[in-house]
Order: C-alpha cells, then structure tokens, then sequence
C-alpha cells in the first residue's frame, strides 16, 4: 500500500511540473505573438503555480534519489527545475499576498524568446523523468 502511494505521488508530482512548463511555454509562445502584459494576468493562473509547483518540487526532491538520470546534465537540469519552481512558487505567494501583478511589468517582451527554451525544456525533461528499478511508478 505505501509503495503503491509513493509511485502514485511520483506519477502526480512529475507531471503537475510537466503540466506547469507546457503551460507555461504556452503562455510565454502567446506573450510573443500576442504582446499582452503580465500585469493583467488574472490570479487563478498565480494559483495554479502555487500549486502545481509546489506538489512538483516536492516530488522532485523527495524521488531526486531514485531517478534514472540519463546523464550529468539532467542533474543539473534536475536541479535546475527544482530551484525555478521553488522561486516561482515563492514569487506567486508573494504576488498573491501584495494582490497585484505589478513585479511582472519588468520582465520585457524579449525575455520570452529565452523563457520559451527554457520552459520547453524544462516540460520535456518533466514529461520523460523516470525512476530506476523496482520504485518506478507503474505509468511513467
């Protein structure tokens, strides 16, 4: 019963943050095309990344023991993805707190380009993550 509950919450928690950077590749692909300002995001979205990143970066650190990494750079990918989703976390609670969007008015128009790599990296690595051996949740 316990194993089953750890797979099961290593299969929520890879995607919750695979789910978090599609999205946010999205969202940063519609910044681009569209021009729109993050100030005007409504606060579900601020929500939803609380969420969703925090349930992603427990899980990552919790399994970070049991992961099959491919290679020294999804390590570094690994930990890379935890510390963003720590500070998105904590940048979204802050956001939610002050009941504004106006930190989000600094980022320029061309950040995105980058974001948009990044975030789509991270989403690949998030989709494809896959622990070693006997703790490998059964669908991932």
């Amino acid at each position: 019963m316990a194993r089953q509950m750890a797979n099961a919450y290593a299969k929520i928690s890879f995607h919750a943050a695979a789910a978090l950077y599609t999205g946010g590749t999205v969202a940063q692909l519609l910044k681009l095309f569209l021009s729109f300002s993050w100030t005007d995001m409504p606060f579900v979205i601020d929500w939803v990344i609380v969420v969703l990143g925090s349930i992603g970066a427990c899980g990552l650190i919790w399994f970070q023991g049991a992961i099959a990494y491919r290679g020294v750079w999804e390590r570094i990918v690994h930990w890379a993805i935890v510390l963003h989703l720590v500070a998105s976390v904590a940048l979204h609670v802050w956001t939610i707190g002050q009941g504004n969007h106006e930190l989000y008015a600094a980022f320029p128009r061309e950040y995105s380009y980058f974001a948009v790599v990044y975030f789509g990296l991270f989403a690949w690595r998030s989709w494809t993550v896959r622990l070693q051996g006997d703790r490998a949740p059964n669908a991932i």
